[in-house]
């Protein structure tokens, strides 16, 4: 028979392990609440972070929008780089807690892949010479071409890959000239790069002379081309309606990056300005607004 003494001893022991289990149970309690809550913590300031990005984004766009707004008022007749839209841009700087960005381009500085089933055999010999240019390989341009018999029209550069069996690579060299806009669209000298004005002059001379002179007043004009003896195929023109925002602000450990395409129009109330477009690196933000393209 067991002594007392020792009933005791054994008694206290089972009494010291249950306390000691309720104590790690209490402990892992404690523990999981502190976590979740540091979490919470955590996911509140991420979400606060975004929303002050996207915040600046939408600031960023709105600045835009007012300069491409008032730019038809002041200068309906051209778009150029010397003009306040295109300098409306800025640089990388240091803000609150992070960086911001914008650039702005017109996006009918490049050939418009939908312009295709539209300009017939022009179209496509600019397509070829352009490929041609981009050292890419020939069969890219008969590629995109049928694709574009389909009368889904292209929405994103990207899509070639898997639309048309190009490369990332091949889209990414195309992009240089090349762009996906809603409709028909003409390309504006005044912004084209040096590259695009001698496919498009198919005149390297004509290209050279072109360059210099926007080069030395910033811009070109229908006289300009006359006194240069410059004859250019349709298709070409001194303005613009669509332009691409790219705003890109990161705030403590949350980054965002935005493009959006501008489309500027005429209303009965005066001039207009609406984003048609939104993507982000992970995909398209919004479907486009195409059907409000002329």
């Amino acid at each position: 028979m067991a002594r007392p003494t020792e009933k005791r001893t054994a008694e206290n022991g089972v009494v010291l392990i249950n306390v000691l289990v309720i104590l790690a149970l209490t402990a892992s309690v404690v523990y999981a609440m502190i976590s979740l809550s540091d979490l919470a913590i955590l996911r509140s300031q991420r979400f606060s972070s975004a929303g002050q990005a996207l915040a600046l984004i939408s600031g960023g766009e709105a600045s835009a929008i007012v300069a491409l707004r008032r730019d038809m008022t002041v200068a309906p007749t051209t778009d150029n780089m010397t003009e306040v839209w295109a300098l409306v841009g800025q640089q990388q700087v240091q803000i609150a807690g992070g960086t911001f960005a914008l650039q702005i381009e017109d996006a009918q500085s490049r050939f418009n892949l939908n312009n295709l089933p539209l300009s017939g055999a022009l179209g496509a010999q600019i397509l070829q010479r352009i490929v041609k240019r981009l050292d890419l390989p020939a069969d890219v341009a008969p590629r995109i071409a049928a694709r574009l018999v389909q009368p889904q029209p292209l929405v994103r550069m990207a899509d070639l890959v898997a639309e048309a069996g190009l490369t990332p690579d091949e889209v990414a060299r195309l992009s240089q000239l090349a762009t996906v806009l809603p409709g028909r669209t003409d390309i504006n000298i005044n912004t084209a790069p040096a590259a695009l004005l001698a496919v498009i002059t198919d005149n390297p001379v004509q290209a050279g002379r072109l360059q210099g002179i926007r080069k030395r007043q910033g811009f070109l004009t229908a006289a300009d081309l006359t006194a240069a003896g410059v004859i250019l195929a349709p298709g070409v023109g001194f303005v613009s309606r669509y332009f691409e925002v790219t705003t890109s602000v990161t705030i403590a450990d949350t980054a965002q990056r935005m493009q959006t395409l501008l489309q500027r129009s005429t209303a009965r109330g005066g001039p207009e300005v609406e984003a048609i477009f939104r993507q982000n690196p992970l995909g398209t933000v919004e479907p486009p607004k195409y059907a409000a393209a002329p």
